[in-house]
C-alpha cells in the first residue's frame, strides 16, 4: 500500500513553516531556537522566563469527518488498484511562553487567514477549519516563579490519499442450470 499524504515529520514541518511565517515580526531572532516542535528532553525549561518560546504540538483529532472514506477502483497494468481518500483532522496546540506569549497566540489566530499562509498550507494539503478559538492563559509555576503562558488550538483538515493493489480477477467460473 502506498500513501500520498504527509508523514508525521512532514506534518510537523508544515506547521512549523506556517508558524515561522506568521510570527516573523514577533520572533525575529533564530526561529529554529524559539519555535519548537518538541519540549526539551531534559524536562526543565532550557530557556529563561524572559524568552519568547513557542511549542507546536500537532495531534490527530477524533472527528466524525475523519471517519468518512471514499474509495475508487481502477484497473492499471493488469491489476485493480483501490484509491482511497479521506480527511485527517489535526489539532495544532500552540503553547507560548514569555512576555509576548499573548501576542504570539493572537498572531497565530489571526495569521492563519493571511493569503500567503493559506497558500503555503494548501500546497501541503492542509486547510483551516475556521473556528475562532479563544486564547487561554495557563501560567505555570517553576522554580518559585510564575511563567507567562498562553495556549491556543487551531484545527486543520488534511486530504489523505492511499493507493493499494487489491489484485485482479483472473478467472470467473459460471455454472448454469436449467430449472424445470
Amino acid at each position: 500500500m502506498s500513501s500520498h499524504s504527509n508523514t508525521l515529520p512532514e506534518v510537523k514541518n508544515a506547521f512549523w513553516s506556517m508558524a515561522k511565517l506568521i510570527l516573523k515580526d514577533i520572533i525575529t531572532d533564530n526561529p529554529d531556537k524559539w519555535i519548537r516542535k518538541m519540549y526539551p528532553k531534559g524536562g526543565a525549561p532550557d530557556f529563561t522566563i524572559s524568552d519568547n518560546v513557542v511549542f507546536l504540538n500537532a495531534t490527530p483529532r477524533d472527528d466524525d469527518y475523519s471517519k468518512q472514506r471514499d474509495s475508487v477502483y481502477r484497473t492499471e497494468q493488469g491489476t485493480v488498484m483501490r484509491n482511497a481518500m479521506r480527511t485527517r483532522v489535526w489539532d495544532l496546540k500552540t503553547q507560548a511562553y514569555g512576555p509576548h506569549a499573548f501576542d504570539v497566540v493572537t498572531a497565530m489566530k489571526d495569521g492563519v487567514f493571511l493569503p500567503e499562509v493559506q497558500m503555503l498550507m494548501a500546497k501541503k494539503g492542509f486547510y483551516l477549519v475556521p473556528e475562532m478559538p479563544v486564547p487561554i492563559q495557563a501560567n505555570e509555576i517553576f522554580a518559585g516563579q510564575w511563567w507567562e503562558r498562553w495556549d491556543i488550538t487551531l484545527t486543520f483538515n488534511e486530504e489523505y490519499l492511499s493507493k493499494q493493489d487489491v489484485g485482479a480477477i483472473e478467472h470467473v467460473y459460471i455454472r448454469a442450470e436449467a430449472l424445470r
